[in-house]
């Protein structure tokens, strides 16, 4: 199989390694093959995501998040110059990727109300410098400097003695340890979650998916009976997780239609009108319902 490329372009995808986290593995094999998988996975999805499938869209931008999750994780075992730079050509990225999503959301959020078609209008726009980047030099470039980075990186070479310590570590003693650290950061993060702003209640959702992330990562890296904790919270974080994606759905829908033009506007303010109580007790009750998942989860 190859990428959507054009001829000279063309890359094979790189054989797909079944991930197999064991106790005593070293911590750099293990970030190596759990970013491996993640590259894989953007390399599966890279034709039907410049087809416009949306699915594929959401796929890989969940690749892409659980690539900086577990980079973040790995923390200074693997921080050098090459993966800042890396980091900037992802956050380029990232911002087409996001904005198509944002306005699939709105879309699937919106069937049949008057903002759908301003939606799928700027939807088409979006697309299209999405599927421009996709296909770009730019782009494949950064794919198998990625690549290179995981194998072959600066931080592989890192020959002091703590850098060597830290890629020497057991995945089982690395990842307890972290994995108590992230869960002890979300814990304070979430205190208070009823009575948050907007851009306090979006930081307790990235420490979430980080953590969930995290945690399955984890298996098989840790004792069984370990495991089996960490599985409880990862079940009420994935509940956490859709509770506050629905908050973020309905505020990004909101902020497309302000940024409708002036007749379409007019058409959703109207509506809004009407909605506006209605929405206002939704976002009470989901605040709720994620206060009480939360206590589970940091309890």
């Amino acid at each position: 199989m190859t990428l959507s490329a054009s001829p000279a372009q063309e890359r094979a995808v790189r054989p797909k390694r079944p991930r197999h986290l064991s106790q005593a593995m070293r911590c750099e094999t293990a970030f190596r093959l759990i970013l491996s998988e993640c590259l894989e996975d953007v390399a599966t999805n890279h034709e039907a995501v410049c087809a416009g499938d949306p699915t594929a869209l959401h796929r890989t931008r969940i690749a892409l998040t659980r690539l900086k999750a577990a980079i973040a994780f790995y923390g200074r075992m693997v921080a050098d110059t090459e993966w800042t730079r890396l980091k900037s050509e992802l956050k380029w990225l990232s911002t087409y990727l996001g904005a198509t999503r944002d306005l699939d959301v709105a879309i699937e959020n919106s069937k049949g109300q008057p903002e759908e078609r301003a939606f799928r209008d700027a939807r088409a726009g979006a697309f299209d410098r999405l599927r421009e980047a996709l296909n770009s030099e730019r782009y494949w470039q950064w794919f198998d400097a990625m690549w290179d980075w995981v194998g072959s990186g600066p931080w592989t070479a890192k020959q002091d003695r703590r850098a060597a310590q830290r890629r020497a570590v057991p995945v089982s003693v690395f990842h307890a340890r972290r994995l108590a650290r992230w869960h002890e950061k979300l814990t304070r993060k979430s205190r208070g979650l009823q009575g948050m702003g907007k851009t306090k209640r979006h930081n307790v959702r990235l420490a979430s998916k980080r953590l969930r992330y995290a945690i399955e990562f984890s298996d098989g890296g840790l004792p069984a009976e370990d495991y089996t904790v960490w599985r409880d919270i990862l079940k009420h974080l994935r509940k956490g997780q859709q509770i506050l994606g629905e908050l973020n759905d309905a505020e990004v829908r909101r902020e497309f239609a302000d940024g409708a033009d002036d007749q379409q506007q007019m058409t959703v303010k109207r509506q809004a009108k009407h909605e506006k109580i209605r929405d206002r007790k939704r976002k009470s009750q989901l605040l709720r319902r994620a206060a009480a998942v939360y206590r589970k989860i940091t309890g």
